[in-house]
């Protein structure tokens, strides 16, 4: 698939719903999610960080950039990370030299996230979005993948994102996974989930008419974690 035709067609978009609901899910719990930061240069406290972050956030599947330039808005530092290879470019445009230096663009597939050899390469995060992203790693990633993502949450850290259910149009892709309900239950069992809603109906994409079947999900983990 050429994903670059799918980008151009949603130049212009607003942040997906589930981000939006995410955001507003951390700012109501005054953005504290605990743990030490991952700043690189040493800074203390994500949400007490004099430099002003707010939270460590990590955007898989980033593709246009539009909820990964969000987080740097709301304070986020931000490690954004696609498979795509103008990643770099669409993630970067219209990103100051201020919030420049709370992101990190990197190239790379889940296949490389999540080495069959190896940990998956997350850092300690307060909010992970993988917007309509996760159902294209494939089924013999995925698992190690999901794994990282659950580990990466810091107490009380966000999970946002989507995941597809059998009856997707997309199901039939190659490299596409899928899980029915009480999969999606079992992936999310002993998070706190605040947002599970499934949706299954005839709609449109970007290539036309198609049937989805999408679970949008925030979750959290526990503080006690």
């Amino acid at each position: 698939m050429d994903w670059s035709d799918f980008y151009a067609q949603q130049a212009g978009r607003s942040v997906r719903p589930t981000f939006a609901a995410a955001l507003e899910v951390w700012r109501a719990s005054d953005g504290v999610a605990g743990g030490e930061s991952t700043d690189p240069s040493g800074g203390g406290d994500a949400a007490g960080d004099p430099s002003g972050v707010v939270g460590d956030a990590v955007d898989l599947g980033c593709g246009d950039g539009v909820e990964s330039r969000a987080l740097l808005s709301a304070g986020f530092r931000v490690l954004a990370v696609d498979s795509d290879e103008h990643v770099v470019e669409r993630v970067t445009a219209g990103v100051d030299e201020a919030e420049s230096a709370r992101l990190t663009v990197r190239r790379a597939s889940f296949a490389e996230l999540a080495p069959a050899d190896g940990p998956v390469a997350l850092p300690a995060a307060d909010l992970v979005y993988a917007g309509f992203a996760l159902p294209f790693c494939a089924p013999e990633v995925f698992e190690r993948l999901w794994a990282g993502i659950r580990s990466s949450l810091r107490p009380a850290g966000l999970f946002a994102g989507q995941l597809f259910g059998p009856h997707d149009d997309f199901a039939a892709w190659p490299d596409v996974n899928t899980h029915d309900r009480a999969d999606v239950e079992r992936l999310l069992a002993g998070l706190d989930v605040l947002e599970l809603q499934e949706e299954d109906r005839d709609g449109k994409s970007f290539a036309g008419p198609k049937h989805w079947h999408v679970f949008h999900i925030i979750a959290r983990r526990s503080r006690s974690a």
